[in-house]
């Protein structure tokens, strides 16, 4: 567990830059943790998930009683936060 700790604070220490391309790069450190694949594996999985459904469920229900409860996302919204 230190050895872990130690490496996410020398991280943490990086320049942003860096912390970017290690994002970009840790597909490729850790092969066995991120398949080939990718995402396309995982939408493509038809395993059932009643937890996750039941979760979309009730937020589908929540939007459908009260819309305006709910903050809009586009790219509009996304620009002004930067």
């Amino acid at each position: 567990m230190r050895t872990l700790l130690e490496i996410e604070e020398a991280i943490s220490r990086l320049p942003s830059e860096a912390q970017r391309q290690l994002v970009k790069d840790i597909p490729a450190l850790c092969p066995s943790a991120f398949p080939a694949t990718g995402w396309d594996a995982i939408l493509q999985d038809d395993t059932p998930r009643p937890a996750l459904s039941s979760l979309l469920d009730q937020l589908d229900a929540e939007y459908a009683q009260a819309p305006d409860s709910f903050a809009l996302v586009n790219e509009d919204s996304l620009r002004e936060k930067r």
